[in-house]
C-alpha cells in the first residue's frame, strides 16, 4: 500500500492547537475529531495527551489514507477511525467531552453546517465542548486580505466551500444549546473557538 498523504498545513498548526487542547481538556476525557483526513493531528495529539481518549472520523477512510496511517501506528488511547458523515450524524452510545475539528467547515458544503453544529452538540456531554479551528469572518468581514483571496479558492475548488461568517456559526450553536465559551486568534489568520454545552 502507498504512503498516506501528509498535509503540510496540519504539520504547521498542530502544535499551536495542542496548546489550546491541553488547556481545555482533562484526563480522561474522550474527544470526536471530525474530519480527521491523513489522521496527523490524531497521531499528534493522542501521543501528546496520553491521558485523553481520541476518536478520529471521516467520511472516507481511505482517499486521504486516514486508516492506514493509523493501523500502523495505533496506540491505547487512539482508536481507529469510524465513518461519520456530517450531513446524517450518527447516534452514539456515548456522549464525549469534546468534538474537535480543524479546516473543516470551510470546505465542505455550507447546507451541511446546520447538521454539523446539531450533530456536534447532541454527541456532547453537559458541559461539553464543540472545539472549531480554522478561518472565519466577523461581521460579514475578512479578517485579512489573504483570507479574502483563500475564500475565492475555497469557493472555486470546494462546492458550497468558503469562509464562513462567526455569528451564522454562533446562531445555529446557540439554537443547539451550545454558549460560547473562547474565541482565540491563532497563527496564519486563523481562529480557535470553543463552545459549551449547557
Amino acid at each position: 500500500m502507498s504512503e498516506p498523504h501528509f498535509s503540510k498545513a496540519a504539520d504547521k498548526n498542530k502544535d499551536a492547537i495542542l496548546e489550546r487542547l491541553r488547556g481545555r481538556l482533562a484526563p480522561g476525557a474522550e474527544v470526536l475529531e471530525i474530519a480527521s483526513g491523513t489522521g496527523q493531528h490524531a497521531l499528534h495529539f493522542a501521543s501528546s495527551m496520553p491521558d485523553v481518549i481520541w476518536q478520529p472520523s471521516d467520511c472516507d477512510l481511505d482517499v486521504y489514507g486516514l486508516r492506514h496511517r493509523l493501523e500502523i501506528r495505533a496506540s491505547a488511547n487512539l482508536h481507529m477511525p469510524i465513518i461519520l458523515d456530517v450531513a446524517r450524524w450518527p447516534s452514539f452510545d456515548r456522549d464525549y467531552d469534546a468534538v474537535y475539528s480543524a479546516n473543516c467547515i470551510h470546505v465542505m458544503p455550507l447546507a451541511n453546517l446546520a447538521p454539523y453544529v446539531e450533530g456536534a452538540a447532541r454527541s456532547l456531554k453537559s458541559g461539553g465542548m464543540m472545539m472549531l479551528y480554522g478561518p472565519f469572518k466577523y461581521d460579514g468581514a475578512f479578517t485579512t486580505q489573504s483570507n479574502a483571496e483563500f475564500d475565492a479558492f475555497l469557493r472555486g475548488s470546494y462546492d458550497g466551500g468558503g469562509i464562513r461568517d462567526f455569528e451564522a456559526v454562533d446562531e445555529l450553536a446557540q439554537t443547539s444549546g451550545l454558549a460560547l465559551l473562547e474565541d482565540v486568534d491563532m497563527p496564519a489568520n486563523n481562529q480557535f473557538i470553543i463552545w459549551q454545552k449547557a
